[in-house]
């Protein structure tokens, strides 16, 4: 079986960011493949888990992929710090010529994956553009092992490593299920240890805040990180959006702090954050210069929680903007042109520490990982949109009896979508247009 087509019946999607499917990224001839180590995020550690324990399998689904690709040049980028995982990943390449690794400073976001590209090669992705046009392709350290399990043993995606942190009494890199919520895996860590606690699916910088911890598991949740309600993150993160708009036309003194720190706009993209803060003022309307080139923001979220002195939510009001003009049909072009990266930018790339202080999560840090602690769930709820592009389609109805890998929904014809597995064995209890319910 091709690799492409191995990937594809695996399910296999980014697992480091929006869940885009693997085979697709791969789809073009490329000259570079990107392992994408940085696990820039404050508190998530199963990437780096994972390079220390797997660098083998690591290595190997490198080389798949640059089978696949028909790329020559694999590598593999972590951060310096990252001192055991690095000894690890040099043995297993053991003098290959086709890998490289590269150091990362502990920056955030260095994982950004336009930012990464411009670190390892040089190049500079386009605006509104994608690796591949630069001869790149970027896959997070869990993608490339899920490339490995796929290829190797034919092993479709069932789990998920991910970080529980924060307000739990034993955080721990766990091995989850796909489908099980998230209460499940906090009370396999020793329950809550703060007061009305929430969680944030994802890193605390780009995750989503959520109240109902029944939340399932996805291909795509790379951490579960527990905080009391009245935390920073939290009350910042639920301002409702009128509320925002309103601050942001009160409050904005246009010091350009978020646009000299965006390192999108560090890398030379026409993204000027302070420029749409100020459009806000004066309405959306049809989508001058700078409103439209928020669809140049990643939302990493640096702005928010770094540069802005008054509080203020750029990143957020970006992502809305972007909802809201697309909603109406609207899809922005930019004009080919030489990119150069800021002659300020190696001064303005801010230490993770820094980030961790100002989110005020330093009391969550210092405490040993507990590793090697799986789920082992009696019901799952699968998702069938776990991933960028249109949900899966059901291939199985309720009281079907299926096994732990069995692939239970479809991809869309002539739509972008990924396969989706059965992650236990059982009988399939629920089956909806939005989830698969399945009980031992």
């Amino acid at each position: 079986m091709e690799i492409a087509e191995a990937i594809k019946n695996s399910g296999i999607v980014g697992a480091g960011g929006a869940g885009f499917p693997t085979h697709m990224k791969i789809a073009s001839n490329l000259d570079t493949v990107i392992v994408n180590g940085a696990e820039c995020e404050p508190l998530l550690a199963s990437d780096e888990y994972l390079m220390e324990e797997q660098s083998g399998k690591l290595v190997r689904g490198l080389i798949f992929l640059l089978e696949a690709c028909g790329a020559k040049r694999g590598v593999i980028a972590l951060k310096q710090k990252h001192e055991d995982a690095l000894h690890s990943i040099r043995s297993a390449i053991d003098g290959s010529d086709k890998i490289d690794i590269f150091l990362l400073r502990d920056y955030y976001p260095a994982g950004d994956e336009l930012i990464l590209v411009n670190d390892v090669t040089g190049r500079i992705v386009p605006e509104g553009g994608i690796p591949p046009q630069v001869g790149c392709v970027v896959n997070n350290v869990e993608t490339v092992l899920n490339v490995f399990e796929a290829v190797e043993n034919n092993a479709p995606v069932t789990k998920r490593f991910l970080t529980l942190a924060g307000g739990v009494e034993r955080p721990s890199v766990v091995a989850a299920h796909v489908g099980t919520p998230v209460s499940e895996i906090v009370e396999l860590c020793g329950g809550f240890s703060v007061d009305d606690p929430v969680a944030v699916i994802g890193g605390p910088m780009m995750g989503s805040v959520v109240t109902d911890f029944e939340t399932p598991v996805t291909k795509t949740t790379s951490g579960v990180i527990v905080l009391p309600r009245n935390h920073s993150i939290v009350q910042k993160r639920t301002i409702p959006v009128e509320v925002m708009v309103k601050r942001s036309k009160a409050a904005c003194c246009q010091c350009s702090y978020c646009t000299d720190l965006c390192p999108r706009h560090l890398i030379g993209h026409d993204l000027l954050p302070h420029m749409i803060m100020r459009q806000i003022s004066y309405g959306l309307g049809f989508p001058s210069a700078a409103v439209k080139n928020a669809f140049l923001c990643s939302e990493c979220g640096l702005c928010t929680a770094y540069a802005c002195t008054m509080e203020l939510s750029p990143s957020t009001m970006n992502r809305v903007i972007k909802e809201r003009i697309s909603s109406e049909g609207y899809k922005p072009s930019y004009p080919m042109r030489p990119y150069s990266p800021n002659s300020m930018r190696e001064y303005r790339k801010i230490p993770t520490s820094r980030v961790l202080d100002r989110l005020h999560l330093r009391m969550y840090t210092g405490r040993m990982l507990r590793r090697g602690v799986r789920t082992d769930p009696g019901r799952v709820e699968i998702l069938l949109k776990q991933h960028i592009g249109a949900p899966s389609v059901p291939s199985v109805k309720r009281g079907d009896r299926v096994r732990e890998g069995d692939p239970i929904a479809e991809i869309p014809e002539k739509r972008t979508g990924a396969r989706v597995h059965a992650s236990i064995s059982g009988e399939v209890t629920l089956v909806d247009g939005e989830r698969i319910i399945i009980e031992r």
